[in-house]
């Protein structure tokens, strides 16, 4: 790779700007409302091999030519005069080449041209600073404008028009009217969490942005950046340190139009995809290939298919917006598998990211504002796991671990789709179109067959009424124990023959399709099928809901689904169209929506026999509800009739209640409700008192 004399850059960029001659016109009649000329890295390479490369090695230098070639030879007079408002040369490039990992850059890149992408983790505002400061002389009073760099103010040393300098003792002062300054905006990229394996953490990288680069982008974007990578030499107080602070100059910064650009298919890719989906086994296979070494739980792993392929998120001319993510929720007694399941849904997402609510705050889940030293002092916003995860999967484990005011900042996020910050001045909306698929133990350590879903859980109705499917795990002894026994010593012999590097012969745990191809299955089936109902699916779907709305008897006095359960219908049956890579739903999409729908309601609104989804949604099922009142009503007698004035017996209460058909347990129920709501007091032992309110 030979050197290039200035000649030669000058002669290499004036060929380039001939070409570019029309767009420079443009910009020159649209001035300033348009100033940035867009060079392509491709357009070097294609002209001369070596002058590209040599850019990318000198690029203050080569860009410095070439604005000196563009003012001298393509711009007219008033704007080669002006030291305002300049045109900003801007080169950008997509070459995978020149894509460095940000954990990868070394101080052999410091001061060359590379190209970084990443999801926007904090943005400062956006804040004036001087490029060029005007100081007037003491001497004649004559005023001009001195370059600054950097983020300290320079005092010129002499005048530029009448020449004395300091050593004639004369003095400048600063005019900050007269100086001309420009846009800039800092903001963090950190590393794709798809792209991390295992526990790293995601490296960070600062951005300094100027002009019309500033203001465009948000926490939770993905964007890909060209720039010069430097360092800042770091101080201790007023002692410059042998340390250098890294950052890139960015100068040129697009967003990433698609979800899944670090995907790449290629045809044979497509062409498995095609076939697979064709066969008439796909979903089993593909419902085997999820977390094959555990045993059992076939209907959670059909949901968890579902929820990676997605339903279609629908907008319309109003604005609003349907969610297409699916929300599942995984509950149960401890060593089931749960976090597993987790743990391999995000090995196979192609966007994911997994945390626990042990150690997630709110602000680390969904979005914060915070002032610290990478804004000197000001308020800036940090995108948390909701954001970072926007188009893709968040997996939250331990989700009962978690303060009930941190659980709460995720209600917005997960049915609007939205976080919202209104703190210091800033009120913002970060998009967090993300599905979540959850995990939580029963708040008595273990699941009680006997007793409702909500009375075992910590969590909010609020919150529980948002997951569109929730799946109960027991651990209790039975039949199957042998079988799991034997299941979990099979999948650990054939990890022992791999831990002594043999090779098991057709093992019953390998996935019928490799997560790789799966995670290129998901991205090809999100990205070009967006299926829509065919009638009779639109019919059999209604048919359902009517049929599970027109409850007869007994099970009048109870709602057995809501219009939240007919959405998750219908994403679930998109999301089964996804996989058949149809743009038509069938009656087969929806009956396997059906099923998984049924199993949920079955394992968690079911009480005495009857479904009753009121139990989710509001955390009071409708029979406690109704006993509400007149259970008030009794104890309210029983505590004014009572000989020593101590409040109602709860014997007396249970007696007074089953004339209305009340059982036992559903008067201890309802009791505990009123305690908990405030409505009722307990005055001693077992012995309740009605709160007057005024």
């Amino acid at each position: 790779m030979r050197e290039f004399r200035d000649e030669e850059i000058r002669s290499i960029w004036n060929d380039i700007l001939t070409n570019k001659a029309l767009e420079i016109s443009r910009i020159i009649s649209q001035f300033p409302r348009e100033r940035s000329l867009i060079i392509k890295y491709e357009e070097l390479d294609e002209k001369n091999r070596d002058f590209a490369l040599n850019f990318i090695n000198q690029p203050v230098r080569y860009i410095d030519l070439l604005r000196e070639e563009l003012y001298s030879e393509f711009l007219p007079e008033e704007f080669k005069s002006r030291k305002e408002n300049k045109i900003i040369i801007r080169i950008s490039s997509k070459l995978p080449d020149l894509k460095k990992n940000i954990r990868d850059l070394r101080s052999d890149d410091l001061n060359k041209f590379i190209l970084v992408d990443g999801i926007v983790k904090r943005a400062t505002e956006v804040i004036p600073t001087i490029i060029m400061a005007a100081y007037k002389c003491s001497y004649k009073g004559d005023i001009d404008l001195y370059p600054q760099d950097g983020t300290r103010l320079i005092e010129p040393f002499s005048c530029n028009i009448c020449g004395k300098s300091k050593e004639d003792k004369i003095k400048f002062t600063f005019i900050p009217e007269k100086s001309l300054f420009t846009d800039t905006q800092t903001i963090e990229i950190q590393e794709k969490p798809e792209l991390l394996r295992g526990a790293s953490q995601p490296a960070k990288l600062t951005i300094h942005l100027t002009d019309d680069l500033c203001g465009k982008f948000n926490p939770g974007d993905r964007v890909m950046v060209s720039g010069i990578f430097k360092g800042k030499q770091k101080m201790l107080g007023p002692v410059p340190t042998t340390q250098f602070e890294i950052f890139l100059d960015g100068l040129y910064v697009e967003k990433e139009s698609t979800e899944y650009e670090e995907v790449e298919i290629s045809e044979d890719d497509e062409d498995f995809i095609k076939k697979f989906a064709n066969e008439p086994d796909a979903y089993e296979k593909l419902v085997k290939s999820i977390a094959p070494t555990i045993y059992g739980v076939e209907k959670v792993k059909e949901a968890i298919v579902l929820q990676l392929f997605g339903g279609v998120r629908k907008r319309f001319e109003d604005g609003t917006t349907v969610r297409g993510e699916i929300h599942i929720l995984l509950f149960g007694d401890p060593g089931t598998a749960k976090s597993q399941l987790l743990r391999y849904a995000v090995n196979v997402a192609p966007k994911s990211i997994y945390t626990s609510g042990k150690g997630s705050s709110a602000a680390g889940l969904t979005a914060a504002a915070v002032k610290d030293d990478f804004s000197e002092g000001r308020w800036t916003l940090e995108a948390g796991t909701l954001v970072l995860a926007d188009g893709g999967l968040a997996a939250i484990d331990e989700l009962d671990k978690m303060d009930k005011d941190d659980r709460s900042a995720m209600h917005e996020a997960m049915e609007q789709q939205t976080v919202t910050i209104a703190k210091a001045g800033i009120n913002a909306t970060l998009m967090s179109r993300c599905a979540v698929l959850g995990a939580a133990n029963p708040k008595y350590g273990r699941y009680d067959d006997q007793e409702s879903f909500v009375v075992q859980t910590d969590l909010p109705p609020s919150l529980i009424s948002r997951f569109d499917l929730i799946f109960i795990f027991v651990d209790k002894p039975g039949r199957y124990d042998g079988d799991m026994a034997d299941y979990i010593l099979r999948v650990h012999s054939d990890g022992e023959k791999l831990a002594s590097g043999q090779n098991p012969e057709r093992s019953e745990f390998k996935a019928s399709i490799d997560p790789d191809l799966m995670r290129k299955y998901i991205v090809y089936a999100r990205k070009f099928c967006n299926p829509i109902l065919s009638p009779s699916a639109r019919e059999e779907i209604k048919n359902y809901y009517l049929a599970k709305r027109k409850m007869s008897g007994d099970q009048a006095e109870s709602i057995a689904i809501t219009p939240r359960q007919l959405e998750a219908i219908i994403r679930l049956s998109e999301a089964s169209a996804r996989i058949r890579l149809s743009d038509r739903i069938t009656n087969e999409d929806v009956e396997r929506a059906k099923n998984l729908m049924d199993y949920f309601l079955n394992q968690t609104t079911v009480i005495n026999g009857i479904p009753d989804i009121d139990t989710l949604m509001t955390g009071v099922s409708s029979k406690e509800r109704k006993a509400v009142p007149k259970l008030i009503d009794i104890i309210s007698e029983l505590d004014s009739a009572s000989p020593d004035g101590k409040g109602a017996d709860i014997s007396r209460i249970v007696k007074e209640a089953s004339r209305l058909g009340m059982t036992e347990a559903d008067v201890e129920r309802t009791v505990k409700l009123l305690l908990t709501k405030g409505e009722i007091m307990e005055v001693r032992t077992d012995h309740y008192r009605v709160v007057n309110r005024k």
